[in-house]
């Protein structure tokens, strides 16, 4: 239907109206269009390739590609557009900032050429008007469209060129005295052009880090140090007297370590003051023990002095040694020591060690209770032979004469006998 424009100078011929042509043109959305150092483009896609980050669905690698783009809307005002006579009226927009080289004939520049034909371009289309846009460089990858408008801001429908023919550039056309009557009284035309330009996608890949193994901790090398540190006495503030002779500690050890000691090295008590303390009740190789453990988490000695370590630790609340001596206390369970362990674990509430002497004793009763063990138990604590006989009854109620049992009522069982210090 049409044939396309050839180029040729713009004659103005005007009537006694003049003709006046304004061209602007400003980005889209109010976004600040500008393109950093590194030639990201901040305004169109909304973030650089350095905020991409992974995926949000798992994944051990990724790719992320960004297609880089710009959008640019010009408009351009003809007032008294209905006295235009001349073959087209032209315009231009240049845009100097790109995110890529360009490489056109005006540097890293990307010109469009806007043209309005009022009347077409020969006689067979001179009823329509049409309206074009083409870059200065055949490389440029765009879309564009046209919108028109009056001085009232009403829009009027255009349509686009979708035939057959070969044409250069972009272009839309409207009847010509649809668009007149259109635009009148004020006889103004707007003609906005909408640009999305794509210049290159950028395309990054990563994956997720290999896991590297992480070293097992090495807290034989922490105890050897601290160990060291205990018994070289280096750097001590604190010292600890027990049957008489001293013992050189840190207090910031002691405090970490025992509740007990956190709550004796406040700033306000006499320990904290004197910085030292004395344990008359305690016998020197278990507090020498006891530190030990305190320091390292050891107790090479623990085999040997179970009970007295078992006491101390429930004495500076210590539960990790306190179950260390309690387990060496049940594997250590005979018939002339099951009664002494069991009031031992009554006193100081090592459950396991206690329930694991009543069993003990429910299953050698007729052997223990022909030991003196028994006899004192019998006297001294008869709620702790009451359970006992329980025991014995819920499992072979013949395995205990009725002479062994305590005549008297069960009375409370004996308070632990906390020794005392100079806490």
């Amino acid at each position: 239907m049409f044939d396309w424009f050839y180029s040729c100078p713009c004659v103005l011929s005007l009537s006694a109206r003049s003709l006046e042509i304004h061209s602007r043109f400003f980005k889209t959305t109010g976004e600040e269009v500008d393109f950093g150092a590194g030639g990201e483009e901040e305004g169109s896609s909304g973030r650089g390739m350095a905020d991409i980050v992974g995926p949000l669905r798992p994944s051990d690698s990724w790719s992320t590609t960004e297609v880089r783009s710009l959008q640019h809307s010009h408009v351009w005002t003809i007032r008294g557009f209905s006295q235009c006579e001349c073959r087209y009226l032209e315009t231009s927009v240049k845009i100097k900032e790109t995110p890529v080289p360009t490489n056109t004939l005006d540097g890293n520049h990307l010109t469009f050429r806007i043209r309005l034909h009022p009347q077409g371009n020969k006689e067979s289309n001179k009823d329509f008007s049409f309206f074009q846009v083409f870059c200065n460089t055949n490389s440029a990858k765009y879309r564009a469209k046209f919108s028109v408008y009056n001085a009232k801001n009403e829009e009027a429908p255009t349509t686009v060129y979708t035939g057959t023919q070969q044409l250069h550039g972009y272009f839309e056309y409207i009847r010509r005295d649809v668009l007149v009557s259109h635009i009148q009284p004020q006889d103004e035309l707007q003609l906005v052009l909408s640009l999305t330009i794509t210049f290159d996608t950028v395309t990054k890949s990563s994956q997720n880090p290999r896991q590297c193994s992480v070293p097992d901790a090495r807290p034989a090398e922490i105890a050897r140090d601290l160990e060291a540190i205990y018994k070289e006495g280096r750097l001590a503030d604190f010292t600890i007297v027990a049957s008489g002779r001293e013992l050189p500690a840190h207090q910031i050890i002691l405090s970490a370590r025992s509740p007990v000691f956190a709550a004796m090295l406040e700033p306000h008590t006499e320990e904290a003051k004197n910085s030292r303390v004395v344990f008359p009740d305690i016998d020197f190789e278990v507090m020498q023990e006891l530190l030990l453990y305190m320091y390292t988490g050891r107790s090479p000695n623990l085999s040997n002095m179970a009970l007295d370590l078992l006491a101390a630790a429930d004495r500076f609340q210590l539960p990790g040694l306190k179950e260390m001596a309690d387990q060496v206390l049940r594997t250590g369970l005979i018939v002339e020591s099951a009664c002494r362990y069991l009031v031992f674990a009554d006193m100081h509430n090592a459950r396991e060690l206690k329930s694991d002497a009543i069993k003990f004793i429910a299953q050698n009763s007729s052997s223990i209770i022909t030991t003196d063990g028994w006899t004192e138990l019998v006297k001294e604590h008869p709620a702790l032979v009451t359970e006992v006989v329980a025991a014995i009854s819920s499992s072979d109620p013949r395995s205990l004469s009725a002479s062994s049992s305590p005549s008297s009522s069960a009375e409370p069982a004996t308070k632990r006998a906390r020794l005392s210090g100079g806490v």
